[in-house]
């Protein structure tokens, strides 16, 4: 059975949607009956029938990577075949082969990968399917072409900020605009918009401040995805600082009302930057702290004002963050706890309570 259904899948990634095609109608006889392979086929058929493009197959191989191994390789392989041009396909193909021990062949789909321009070294360079085969000297070759890529890639992406002022009517505070500055969570960017009407941040920026965005210091697997790299935070406040000096050059900013807000592995860094760096941060909105490096074990902030915010539904690793930074922050500052009824995501009601929360950081109400 299983041999059988193996030879169908790989028949399907051979023959593209023309075999789906040919024998859909099988599933359907067989419905009555056990589970016949195709009906088990039925996801990989019904993807490879009904895609418009190979961007759809793409990212319905993506949603099956992680419990569907094989059927997910299968629809890989056919947009491998179908888009000459798509880079992801052949990188992802190379990267199941190699999770399910078959380095030879992974080797040649990733050299494909390296042939159409694989660039997204640092995802590359820690992807855990590729932990058996990173001493090959092939793995080492496309790896050392995709750092040299990164970097033409990345320049002018990584570390960019997106502004987004005020409402027109609102006047500037004597001593400049206070700047809340939104650290993004992993895997998006830092994009704020730049109308008011348009953004979700709109709420926040008429609290009477400008709120920017700065993308990540490292981009993942495509160009509108980042993270905040380690070790350490140091390029993290590089990339903020940078950014704070690029809108300085731009707008009349107050250098004594910087707020550090933001969700996820942002949060962490947010409370990393105040912890280390207070003497650049007014205080700092911390929602649903989240990463994988080490928090801060000393802070030198005082006379801050901090606002923590998390789920009561949070995965534990978050909310023992969550509890570390309120104990790191705590002393020496105003530091007030809200949770909300969800788990890893905003408020529901985050329209209104965020920008709530950043009035209070700005003000002296207690």
């Amino acid at each position: 059975m299983k041999r059988k259904v193996l030879s169908l899948l790989m028949a399907a990634a051979l023959f593209g949607s023309g075999f789906g095609m040919a024998h859909a109608g099988d599933a359907e006889e067989n419905a009555g009956d056990e589970p016949s392979e195709l009906t088990l086929l039925r996801p990989v058929l019904d993807a490879l029938m009904f895609s418009e493009d190979t961007d759809t197959l793409v990212a319905e191989a993506d949603k099956m990577n992680e419990k569907h191994v094989v059927e997910a390789l299968v629809l890989y392989m056919a947009a491998t075949r179908e888009e000459p041009e798509n880079i992801w396909a052949p990188y992802q193909a190379a990267a199941l082969l190699a999770r399910m021990g078959n380095p030879d062949i992974a080797q040649r789909y990733l050299r494909l990968a390296d042939q159409r321009g694989i660039w997204f070294a640092p995802f590359m360079a820690e992807d855990d399917d590729f932990s058996a085969m990173r001493a090959s000297e092939k793995y080492q070759d496309v790896l050392a072409n995709a750092k040299q890529r990164y970097k033409t890639k990345a320049e002018g992406k990584v570390g960019a900020m997106s502004v987004l002022d005020p409402a027109g009517e609102t006047v500037m505070p004597a001593g400049g605009w206070p700047v809340v500055v939104w650290l993004h969570g992993y895997g998006v960017n830092g994009d704020v918009g730049s109308r008011a009407e348009e953004s979700s941040f709109k709420g926040i920026a008429n609290q009477g401040a400008i709120v920017i965005g700065v993308n990540g210091t490292e981009m993942l697997a495509n160009e509108s995805s980042f993270r905040w790299a380690g070790p350490g935070y140091e390029r993290t406040q590089k990339a903020v600082q940078q950014a704070l000096t690029q809108l300085a050059g731009k707008r009349e900013i107050n250098r004594k009302q910087i707020y550090l807000m933001g969700f996820s592995q942002g949060s962490q860094h947010a409370g990393a930057l105040l912890a280390q760096h207070p003497q650049d941060y007014a205080g700092a909105l911390l929602m649903s702290p989240g990463g994988n490096q080490a928090s801060p074990k000393s802070s030198t902030a005082k006379g801050k004002r901090i606002y923590v915010l998390n789920g009561k539904k949070e995965h534990q690793s978050n909310q023992a963050m969550t509890q570390d930074f309120r104990e790191l922050l705590s002393k020496g500052n105003t530091l007030k706890f809200i949770q909300h009824d969800g788990g890893h995501t905003f408020p529901d009601d985050w329209k209104d309570s965020l920008p709530k929360a950043v009035r209070w950081l700005m003000s002296k109400e207690s």
